[in-house]
């Protein structure tokens, strides 16, 4: 692949009961010394890994204080329950990583797996062992979301990688935003207008009046106040009894999320299907959300379902810009990548400008990050990055994921499943609640 500067043959390994991955001056191996090696790796390969490629400027991969050290086949490379003092990421070799119950996974440095780091817990979740002659190289923790906690609404100046800033259509887009023509959808108006009637403090009857100004909105309330997630005793047929049995906040939240289907129109076949493709990525990660949520039962369900829904808004301005140029200027893969890129950053930029909480305002910036954590409890945030995971762990598509014990909000659930696979049990549990979600959003 693209590890071959450490294909030689290194006869110094470390011991094979290492307690701790911190790379030290020497460590003793039977009667023999081995020396880790500090060495300078090529930018090439840094730019390869995650998600350091994305949050690393040249001058500063330049500057990285990088260790490696090899182990032979049969050793340790850290064990499980013991703290977590480096970003280490396999280069050479194939390991096992081996959780508690005996189980575990393989990982080859061959696959897209060994582009991110074995562990960004505080603590190793698994005991790494070398399968064979195995090379691992030691970064610094902190690179990995070292102001977690300072997070804010991005300006109009973008953070990119160095790939994406040679693309003509990113750049064009990009001097549009700065010109200060971005075109941002509005905010629903039926939505805005209940927002404020709730902020008013209105009486439900004005409310009621509000929704009913939209047949289809009110018809689906009505829809999910009838469906297995709410189960009311009684069958509810108007909208006052629906509003009265859901509450104003998941009624304002629905309503927000119902209303935002139709944003932006368009007449381009290529962007009509990445506006499908993306309204149907938001209602699977948003009917996720909601499992999820409910499951834990530590974030609101009907927020995360909103939150869900709003993860990826930012690709709608990158859309409407692609849709107003010339068929010939552009091709799916440069909107694509433009989307992957930036669509989290101006999706903050676009609530912030609807006046959105801080804890959703974020969330299309914060969830597109894996390593992204905001606090030591699961947040509304967590449960969004993990849906976003298990949104693409069920794809058909090829897609590169980390390992889901590597993702901070994996380690604040309460019954951690040992792997991607085992923790789709959890939807599948819940499979009649997400079709039901599906079909509130998918019409």
């Amino acid at each position: 692949m693209f590890w071959n500067i450490f294909t030689k043959k290194n006869n110094h390994h470390p011991t094979t009961n290492c307690n701790s991955d911190h790379p030290p001056e020497t460590l003793l191996i039977e009667d023999n010394i081995a020396t880790t090696k500090h060495i300078k790796i090529p930018i090439a390969i840094i730019k390869r890994l995650l998600p350091l490629a994305q949050i690393l400027t040249a001058n500063e991969i330049e500057r990285l204080d990088t260790t490696s050290a090899t182990f032979k086949a049969g050793t340790i490379i850290f064990n499980r329950g013991t703290e977590v003092e480096s970003l280490i990421y396999l280069v050479n070799g194939t390991i096992y990583m081996e959780a508690n119950n005996g189980s575990g996974l393989e990982i080859n440095s061959n696959t897209l797996k060994a582009l991110y780091p074995l562990c960004t817990n505080n603590l190793h979740d698994f005991t790494a062992i070398a399968l064979s002659n195995a090379t691992v190289i030691y970064l610094p923790i902190d690179l990995i979301n070292p102001h977690k906690n300072s997070f804010s609404t991005p300006s109009n100046e973008l953070k990119v990688s160095t790939y994406i800033k040679n693309n003509l259509f990113f750049n064009r887009f990009y001097q549009h935003l700065l010109e200060g023509n971005l075109n941002t959808p509005n905010f629903p108006d039926i939505a805005f207008q209940l927002r404020k009637a709730i902020q008013q403090n209105l009486d439900l009857t004005d409310i009621v009046k509000i929704v009913n100004m939209d047949p289809v909105i009110s018809a689906k309330l009505i829809q999910v106040v009838n469906s297995p997630v709410y189960r009311p005793q009684n069958p509810i047929s108007n909208c006052f009894d629906a509003i009265n049995r859901l509450g104003l906040t998941t009624t304002r939240n629905l309503v927000t999320s119902f209303s935002m289907n139709n944003l932006i129109k368009s007449e381009n076949p290529l962007t009509i299907k990445l506006i499908k493709q993306n309204w149907l990525q938001s209602i699977r990660v948003s009917s996720i959300s909601y499992t999820l949520a409910k499951l834990t039962g530590k974030v609101d369900p009907d927020e995360a379902l909103l939150a869900g829904l709003l993860h990826n808004i930012g690709a709608l301005p990158i859309l409407t810009f692609a849709d107003n140029l010339p068929k010939d200027t552009f091709n799916q893969a440069d909107i694509e990548l433009c989307i992957q890129e930036i669509q989290g950053q101006i999706g903050c930029l676009i609530l912030d400008k609807w006046e959105f909480p801080d804890n959703l305002k974020l969330i299309p910036l914060l969830s597109s990050d894996w390593f992204s954590s905001t606090s030591n409890n699961l947040s509304l945030n967590d449960i969004i990055v993990l849906a976003r995971y298990h949104n693409l762990l069920a794809s058909t598509e090829s897609v590169n994921l980390p390992l889901i014990t590597t993702l901070p909000a994996f380690h604040k659930l309460d019954n951690q499943p040992l792997s991607p696979v085992m923790s789709l049990q959890i939807l599948h549990d819940a499979k009649l609640q997400i079709t039901e979600a599906m079909n509130f959003f998918s019409h």
